[in-house]
């Protein structure tokens, strides 16, 4: 990757020494996106279609609460994770994951309207203790990667 200002003659030459070609912004490499500029939700479309797909292929089971509590919990949420280590998504990008997961929990049907959420999103996401279902909210574990990220860089350098 290259900025747009770089001349022809010298993308030849890196192009000439590394043996690498040229793509444009963004690329994904380990699942993340990298670009140059500022962030944009379009880049991480693949981590939403990804998600939903997962989704689509679950809901003709019949599931009931407890199964689709489990499966929440352990597969959906852990597909945002290895990119929400390495890049903070745009928030807007994480409200709509999360508001996906919240769809499939309460039940969406096809070509129809989504279903009455009973509890929010903050209230499902207390624990078992506290009258939630501890699902965790993807704010909260980006947040907390964030913080982690902060204080490997203050600790190491």
């Amino acid at each position: 990757m290259v900025p747009v200002n770089t001349s022809q003659d010298i993308i030849n030459n890196i192009q000439e020494v590394t043996g690498f070609s040229q793509k444009d912004s963004p690329i994904t490499y380990l699942g993340c996106p990298l670009y140059i500029g500022t962030q944009r939700i379009i880049y991480y479309s693949k981590l939403v279609e990804k998600v939903s797909k997962m989704i689509c292929g679950w809901q003709a089971r019949l599931l009931n609460f407890g199964g689709k509590i489990t499966l929440i919990k352990h597969a959906l949420q852990s597909i945002p994770i290895h990119t929400m280590v390495a890049v903070s998504p745009p928030s807007t990008t994480i409200k709509y994951i999360e508001s996906i997961i919240a769809d499939f929990f309460w039940g969406r049907e096809q070509d129809k309207r989504k279903k009455y959420h009973w509890a929010s999103l903050e209230i499902m996401s207390l624990p078992c203790a506290e009258g939630g279902v501890g699902i965790r909210r993807l704010t909260d574990i980006c947040t907390s990667l964030q913080y982690k990220q902060w204080w490997n860089f203050r600790v190491k350098f």
